[in-house]
């Protein structure tokens, strides 16, 4: 007697990416692009207005504003599937919580840098997502 063979189906598990994944890497981007806005209109308004020094204060204030710009465009870009666009936002996620972790005693880049490690978690298993043909 022959037995009946169950013929075992594989799922293809690179196709089924959950799209929450997806848009909860977006929605930590664009919270942190906005912490980061947020905290480069205080630190000019502090450095400036306050103090009275606008030279270095219009400096950190681009180096801060730049970067919020950066986690913003990866947070509206992440959605599509293109080797670039996920290089591009790990790097930028990598960078920012590098440089969060070097003032990480105040309380305001503690809470950023759990966002970025948020980020960083949400991000990383959707390489899958990005490389298909790998």
């Amino acid at each position: 007697m022959r037995k009946k063979v169950k013929k075992v189906v594989q799922k293809n598990y690179r196709k089924e990416i959950d799209p929450l994944k997806i848009n909860m890497a977006r929605i930590f981007f664009c919270l942190s692009a906005i912490l980061w806005f947020a905290y480069g209109v205080y630190i000019y308004y502090d450095m400036a207005v306050v103090n009275g020094n606008t030279r270095s204060a219009d400096v950190v204030t681009l180096f801060i504003f730049v970067d919020a710009g950066l986690l913003l465009f990866s947070g509206i870009k992440f959605g599509k599937p293109a080797k670039w666009i996920y290089y591009f936002a790990l790097s930028v996620a990598v960078f920012n919580t590098l440089l969060t972790l070097l003032n990480i005693l105040d309380l305001y880049f503690l809470v950023c840098f759990i966002l970025d490690l948020l980020i960083l978690w949400a991000i990383i298993p959707l390489r899958k997502k990005y490389f298909l043909n790998s």
